[in-house]
């Protein structure tokens, strides 16, 4: 029994030792290569940076730049690498790595993700991609999510201090986020109430400015009615003028003993 059980760890050992091709384990050394350079050029980029300066900042973008192409030289090899064998774990986390580095967080989470889920992996590695993940989830502003990575990597790696720092970090970033979020939508809130505010004022105006046109065509109304009875009442009064007058004289003409003439209608 000894000895069977000796065969299936050296037989199991065997097929895990093998389960990549010779062109891919080349082609993730190829890739550790240009990513380990990278990290070169890139560190000293932020050495640059610090001492400040027109030139510095300059000499600092070239390296930055010459990074960001060894960077990318790595992926395409990290890549080669899982040609055949997908789920080259040591391949997909060094890709994962290459990819945080050229800002695609997402791609890079996923990848981080994958690892740390993977049962198989070792519990190490498992804690390292869980981290990985929470800090591609971080620059993503995604920190829900991130503080849950956090916690999955403390749960396989309960002493790491980085991991405990960072999971503080995102908590405060969470609370910073949501505070500004309840003053965005307060902010919303007062905008829409004083549009609201707005359009009832100029409702209110416009209401206003149509009663008071009708309380105007109301007034000329009656201003022109009041002048046609005026009109009316002069008309009237001048009519019965001149009939008193016609009256007085045909009086007049009876006083002095003549009849008044008559007009005969021939």
């Amino acid at each position: 029994m000894k000895r069977v059980f000796f065969l299936c760890l050296t037989l199991t050992g065997f097929i895990l030792l093998n389960a990549q091709t010779i062109d891919e384990l080349a082609a993730v050394r190829k890739g550790n290569s240009a990513f380990q350079q990278a990290e070169k050029v890139r560190a000293d980029a932020m050495q640059l940076v610090e001492k400040g300066g027109e030139v510095n900042t300059r000499l600092a973008n070239e390296k930055f730049k010459e990074a960001a192409k060894l960077y990318q030289d790595a992926e395409i090899s990290y890549r080669k690498g899982m040609a055949t064998t997908k789920n080259f774990s040591k391949a997909n986390y060094n890709l994962a790595n290459s990819l945080y580095r050229q800002e695609k967080y997402e791609d890079a989470g996923n990848s981080f993700k994958y690892i740390a889920e993977q049962k198989e992996n070792d519990k190490s590695l498992r804690a390292k991609a869980y981290h990985n993940y929470g800090n591609s989830l971080l620059k993503q502003e995604k920190y829900k999510e991130c503080i849950d990575a956090y916690k999955n990597a403390l749960k396989l790696s309960p002493n790491d201090k980085d991991t405990k720092y960072n999971l503080e970090y995102a908590r405060k970033k969470m609370i910073q986020q949501q505070q500004e979020q309840q003053q965005n939508q307060d902010n919303k809130d007062d905008k829409d109430n004083q549009d609201n505010k707005d359009q009832q004022q100029q409702q209110q105006n416009q209401d206003n400015k149509e009663e008071q046109k009708d309380k105007q065509e109301q007034q000329q109304q009656q201003q022109q009615r009041q002048q046609q009875q005026q009109d009316k009442r002069q008309l009237d009064a001048l009519q019965q003028n001149e009939r008193q007058t016609q009256q007085k004289v045909a009086e007049e003409e009876m006083k002095k003993g003549g009849k008044a003439k008559q007009e005969k209608d021939w």
